[in-house]
């Protein structure tokens, strides 16, 4: 009996915090997994679009999303991206490519057709009907929002704001930005009943353009015509399952209907202070338990952190509970993967238990679960998992010294220097011949600007030159290179964080969180754990870092050899409180 009440206090003790979590009530379920059934059903239909250069055979720039509506390769898009007889690439899913050419367009309700040319059977959505929809209908976007660059569709969920505005055009909470235009939108039976045309300012306005105009202009849209006035109207059958449709209340207020949730979770989530590049930063963290990954003597009246390593700076304050704050110290950086991880010298109770945390990757069954960002303060966030885990590149601009070059009597020299650049900053001139660069020789003119690609903005770089016959030495600073941001889908309120790309596995989800909210854990609804959110990388997404790469992170840490040489040191010296 003694040894079955121990085993029995043993198990409560090393469960993890999420395992007590509340069920969702029964409604939010059935929407979850009405949502993963839609995806299931459709999601092969959904086809990523590129102009197509017959001359050089080759895909061009200027991608766009489209929907396959029948077997014969009829695919609905938006007029701002299709031109009649043009040819574009349409890729699947599946990575399959096909030849299609545009056909009719009306430019002032922004519908557009074009279809593949090459004969089979292709997989199709069916069209819907716009004028059954309802206010407070759930939706589903299942597109390719430029900032991703993924090599398949990304799912967004929302539900319809106004059944028609002004313009004519159904306004949804799905949220979109560039690469998603013509992408369907669907309801709850898996029809699309909406193409993405455009955005405002807030994520609420996006805005689709009705399924019912390409019924009502069909065999007009079917010809390879641009249209300057509405073409004749066609007669169509009336939608048999108008009824059966309805709003869903749950859909309106999630993260309300949630609070029961995410108050158990967001015990594990933590606010952390700190400087960083000279100013006052906040950032969120999670509380790990790292029981059975180090020895017990190691965990001893300490806590363990993960976060954003780049806003969290080398002298962190954790706040343990409300009001009072402990300093942290950082055991060890990903910079790869944004990570950080951080010990106080304070036992917080809870923590995700890291050794029980299922490490699979994500699979495709799991796009649409519901998940959840908790904060410390107020609602959680919650999202829907967009995709299943792929690589966001490292932009090929992030960083930037500001110069031109050219080749000159076999020398790369310096022909232009930008006002303002880090190069200016460092009083570079035309004419400079630049020798070498962290001491790599120059050679050619593209030698400069790889180098450049393999670092972050910030980073200090070593440059030899010579000017007028005489060498010298230079440090650069580089700087974040400012992109053409006069798009509207880049002035969204909460802003985008500032390291956002260059990782090798990213989780997204359609999470609208703050920059200063990343850092915390995710969840679904049930209360597994899916990552670390590391990211708001556009007005349509967030990223996490997975699981598999946390643990990996974490057992490669030497946590217990750090914290060995740090207390055998005395480095940690630990006031008594301080307070916020």
């Amino acid at each position: 009996m003694k040894k079955l009440l121990f085993l029995f206090i043993f198990l409560q003790c090393t469960a993890p915090v999420f395992s007590q979590v509340p069920k969702p009530n029964q409604a939010i379920k059935n929407l979850e997994n009405n949502v993963q059934s839609v995806i299931q059903q459709v999601y092969k239909a959904s086809v990523y679009i590129t102009p197509y250069d017959s001359i050089r055979k080759k895909a061009t720039g200027g991608s766009f999303s489209g929907v396959v509506v029948d077997a014969d390769g009829y695919i609905l898009s938006a007029a701002h991206a299709v031109k009649p007889n043009n040819l574009y690439e349409v890729t699947f899913p599946d990575g399959a490519k096909f030849r299609a050419i545009g056909l009719g367009r009306i430019a002032s309700n922004d519908a557009a057709v074009m279809k593949i040319e090459e004969k089979g059977s292709w997989p199709f959505a069916e069209m819907g009907w716009s004028s059954s929809l309802k206010k407070g209908m759930p939706c589903i976007s299942i597109a390719y929002p430029g900032t991703l660059a993924a090599k398949t569709p990304t799912v967004r969920l929302g539900y319809v704001a106004e059944t028609e505005t002004t313009e004519g055009f159904i306004r949804t909470t799905c949220l979109m930005e560039p690469g998603d235009s013509g992408g369907p939108v669907f309801d709850m039976k898996g029809r699309v009943i909406g193409l993405h045309s455009k955005i405002n300012l807030s994520p609420e306005d996006n805005f689709e353009i009705p399924v019912d105009l390409y019924r009502k202009y069909w065999n007009s849209l079917i010809k390879p015509v641009s249209y300057t006035s509405l073409p004749q109207t066609e007669g169509f059958a009336a939608d048999r399952y108008a009824d059966v449709l309805k709003a869903e209340p749950v859909m309106m207020n999630l993260g309300q209907n949630l609070n029961g949730i995410e108050n158990r979770l967001d015990k594990n989530t933590v606010v952390i202070k700190s400087i960083v590049k000279g100013a006052d930063c906040q950032i969120l963290g999670t509380l790990l338990d790292l029981k059975g990954l180090v020895p017990e003597m190691t965990l001893k009246e300490k806590s363990f952190l993960l976060s954003k390593s780049s806003m969290v700076g080398n002298e962190p304050f954790v706040e343990v509970k409300k009001g009072v704050v402990r300093p942290a110290k950082v055991i060890k950086r990903d910079e790869d993967n944004d990570l950080v991880l951080l010990q106080v010298q304070e036992k917080i109770k809870g923590g995700i238990v890291l050794k029980t945390v299922s490490l699979d990757s994500v699979t495709f069954v799991k796009v649409g679960k519901f998940l959840i960002s908790p904060q410390p303060e107020g609602e959680g966030v919650v999202s829907v998992l967009g995709n299943t885990q792929f690589v966001i590149a490292k932009g090929p601009t992030a960083a930037y010294m500001g110069v031109n070059t050219n080749l000159k009597d076999g020398k790369v020299v310096i022909s232009m220097v930008m006002p303002r650049s880090p190069a200016s900053v460092a009083e570079l001139e035309v004419g400079d011949e630049l020798n070498s660069f962290n001491g790599k020789p120059v050679l050619k003119m593209e030698d400069l600007s790889a180098e450049i690609s393999k670092h972050n903005p910030d980073d200090t770089l070593s440059l030899q030159l010579v000017r007028s016959g005489v060498p010298y030495h230079k440090y650069i600073v580089l700087k974040p290179r400012r992109l053409n941001e006069r798009h509207i889908a880049y002035r969204f309120t909460d802003g985008r964080s500032e390291r956002r790309d260059g990782f090798k596995s990213v989780l997204v989800h359609d999470a609208k969180l703050k920059p200063t909210e990343c850092g915390g854990p995710l969840y679904d609804i049930d209360g597994n754990f899916y990552g670390i959110n590391i990211a708001r990388v556009s007005r349509t997404s967030s990223l996490a870092i997975p699981v598999a790469l946390i643990s990996k992170f974490v057992k490669g840490s030497g946590v217990a050899g750090n914290l060995q040489t740090l207390l055998t040191s005395k480095i940690l010296k630990i006031p008594q409180s301080a307070t916020l």
